[in-house]
């Protein structure tokens, strides 16, 4: 016995299956893409990187874009002589990281390294130096003026997004439900 040939049906299911994967891919680079998430950063300093200060401030403030969580916060301020000028612990004021520094700072270059662990649980840290022009007589070691040169904001939002492969592997997955269904019917 011989099957009849089929009919129309395969043609339109093909062309339904077709226009669904093509629609889903839409959706998925087009108006279905989230839009990048920014993790938090530093968005200022007192003092600020590089700055020329006449006399010692009293604190290192650091803020972020968002409140930062207190697990791993810490900032150490080294003096002229890599000696460490901070002030007990870190304190956290909503956005900001005020670091209290010890009196009398000595002239010289200072350098601030620091690192804070975002509202999203991503680690930050970086560097920057700031000189006082006026105190004592001390000058600066050489490790700390190379250290305040090469500081950086490292660790701020780097990274690359898991949303393109999700959605990659959501587009494979329909095109092999497409093709099951495409050969099913032929």
């Amino acid at each position: 016995m011989t099957v009849p040939p089929a009919t129309g049906a395969a043609p339109v299911r093909r062309a339904i299956t077709a226009l669904l994967g093509t629609a889903a891919s839409l959706l998925l680079l087009g108006i279905g893409a989230p839009p990048a998430a920014a993790h938090d950063g530093l968005v200022s300093s007192s003092p600020a990187a590089e700055d020329a200060l006449a006399s010692g401030p009293a604190s290192v403030d650091l803020t972020f874009s968002a409140e930062p969580l207190p697990l791993g916060t810490e900032v150490l301020v080294a003096g002229p002589d890599g000696g460490t000028v901070s002030d007990g612990p870190a304190e956290i004021r909503g956005t900001t990281v005020v670091q209290p520094l010890s009196d009398g700072l000595p002239a010289g270059g200072y350098t601030v390294n620091w690192r804070s662990t975002s509202s999203d649980g991503h680690p930050l840290s970086g560097g920057f130096g700031f000189t006082v022009t006026e105190g004592s007589a001390a000058a600066p070691s050489p490790a700390a003026v190379e250290a305040a040169g090469a500081g950086s904001d490292a660790g701020a939002g780097s990274g690359f997004p898991a949303w393109p492969v999700a959605g990659a592997a959501l587009l494979a997955g329909v095109a092999v439900l497409a093709l099951r269904r495409v050969r099913r019917a032929a």
